[in-house]
């Protein structure tokens, strides 16, 4: 692992399209193709784009259970039936790299961790995965950001 080079930043506002679900830590990655699948048809059918970032928005601290809303940033705020659509402001936030499969996420979380008690960083009610590259990508080079709105 290179570093998760963690900083402070202020992120754009963005229109995001996702399905919430609490979804059993072993099926976490059945649930992200499943639903993805069905969010980005269903903003397709309702006459919208997807433009990204693929996330998964998480609340809480995963257990064995893990609640999630997952989906894409889309190209405007439309009405999509049974997704939720939220308009996001721009928002400080901080922001930490991942590059590497998916397996290796805990890694990362580790090294930000004492980051974040050092800067005494105080979060949001939830935190991002932004996955900038798709799952056709070699997983050496896997790119996740880690994104904690800031309360």
């Amino acid at each position: 692992m290179a570093g998760t080079d963690p900083h402070f930043e202020n992120l754009d506002a963005w229109v995001s399209a996702g399905i919430r679900q609490t979804v059993p830590m072993a099926g976490l990655p059945a649930a992200f193709g499943s639903t993805y699948e069905k969010v980005a048809a269903a903003v397709a059918e309702a006459g919208g784009r997807v433009v990204g970032p693929a996330y998964g928005e998480y609340f809480g601290v995963p257990t064995d259970v893990v609640d999630v809303e997952i989906g894409f940033g889309i190209d405007r705020a439309i009405d999509v039936p049974g997704v939720s659509i939220v308009e996001r402001p721009v928002t400080r936030a901080v922001v930490a790299t991942h590059v590497g499969p998916y397996e290796t996420l805990q890694d990362s979380y580790a090294e930000l961790m004492p980051w974040l008690e050092l800067e005494q960083a105080e979060l949001g009610d939830s935190m991002f995965e932004w996955y900038l590259t798709g799952p056709e990508t070699d997983p050496s080079a896997m790119v996740t950001k880690l994104v904690f709105p800031l309360a």
